[in-house]
Order: structure tokens, then C-alpha cells, then sequence
């Protein structure tokens, strides 16, 4: 995967209205509460798979008995609740992106412009955060979904730039033709 990919996937993961639990515990208690239809023995070996733990240390952390985990035990037992964590709210926000808000972007990398008479200048690098109509946001997922790559999800947040930014929905620069995204060395997404 890349970058764009992987901050399209944590814009839309992260976009529940309520913060995940905090302590190891209630993390671990909602992902049991996840294992429907199963005896709370079965449910703990569940757990236990998913995060590579025995079924008694999923216990001890249910029951706070162990209040703390490795950073890496940590980190998967976030993952797995977020995974998990208000899928409705997670839908409604990416569908609301889609089709009326659009999405927020906050991207460093460099730029290029093309106009009728050549490029306008050199590339450089800008640190830009903007907010892309519903259009590009859709673009920009169903690319993803597709299997674009990376250079074709750049491309694509670039015209969106080029449309809200650097012509200002025709307002300046008109005679701007393409703008080129490279040498991304940050980005983030966010919904709603």
C-alpha cells in the first residue's frame, strides 16, 4: 500500500463521533462484547487468537487484573477496536464525504504547474490543507477502491488543489492546466 492509500483507509477507520475506550480493559471488554452467539469462554479464545495472546491473559485483561500491555500487544488491541469501533457513524461520515461535505486533505510535497505557455515555474514544496468538494473525495475512494496507485490517487488530489486552491474555482489562474503532486512527504485525510 501507500501513502495516500494508507491515509485514506485511517481518514475513513477513524471517523467515529466518540473516542475508542482508553484503558486495556474496556478495549478489551468491547471486543468480547463483538464475539456475538459465543460462551464467554469461546468469546476470550476469539480475542485471544486475534491478538496473540493466551485466553487467560484476555481474561486478566478483562477482569483489569493486567492494567498494561507491550506497546506491541497495545497497538494491535487498538487497531482490532478501531477496526471494529461505530461502524454506522464510520459509513454515514464516508458516505456524507462523498456526496456533500467532501474531505479534508493536509498534504506537504512539491508542486509543479503547466500552463499554455509551459510550465510557470519550477517545483516546489508547499504545505497545503484544504478542504476537496464531495467530487474529489468520491474520486479519491473509488480510485482506492479500484486499485489505483499511488501516482494516480496524487494526481487526482493535485486537480482537486488545482480547482479549490491554485484557481480558486476559476476565479485566478485561469489559464492553469495541470497541476503535478510529487515527493509527498505528508499527508492526512479527515471526514466530516
Amino acid at each position: 500500500m501507500g501513502l495516500i492509500e494508507d491515509r485514506l483507509g485511517e481518514a475513513a477507520d477513524t471517523a467515529f463521533s466518540q473516542p475508542i475506550p482508553k484503558s486495556i480493559g474496556a478495549r478489551v471488554r468491547f471486543l468480547l462484547k463483538q464475539e456475538k452467539g459465543l460462551s464467554r469462554a469461546e468469546a476470550a479464545r476469539a480475542v485471544a487468537e486475534k491478538i496473540g495472546k493466551s485466553q487467560r491473559t484476555v481474561e486478566r485483561y478483562r477482569d483489569d487484573q493486567i492494567k498494561t500491555a507491550k506497546p506491541e500487544t497495545a497497538a494491535v488491541i487498538e487497531a482490532e477496536v478501531k477496526k471494529l469501533w461505530q461502524p454506522l457513524v464510520k459509513a454515514r461520515k464516508l458516505q456524507s464525504a462523498i456526496t456533500s461535505t467532501g474531505i479534508k486533505v493536509d498534504v506537504r510535497g512539491k508542486f509543479g504547474f503547466k500552463s499554455p505557455k509551459g510550465t510557470t515555474n519550477d517545483p516546489r514544496y508547499r504545505r497545503l490543507s484544504r478542504r476537496l468538494d464531495a467530487d474529489v473525495a468520491r474520486a479519491l475512494y473509488d480510485a482506492k477502491q479500484a486499485g489505483a496507485d499511488e501516482d494516480e490517487l496524487a494526481q487526482i488530489v493535485a486537480d482537486g488543489l488545482r480547482d479549490d486552491y491554485f484557481t480558486d474555482g476559476g476565479t485566478r489562474a485561469q489559464s492553469l492546466q495541470q497541476v503535478a503532486l510529487t515527493d509527498i512527504d505528508h499527508i492526512r485525510f479527515s471526514l466530516g
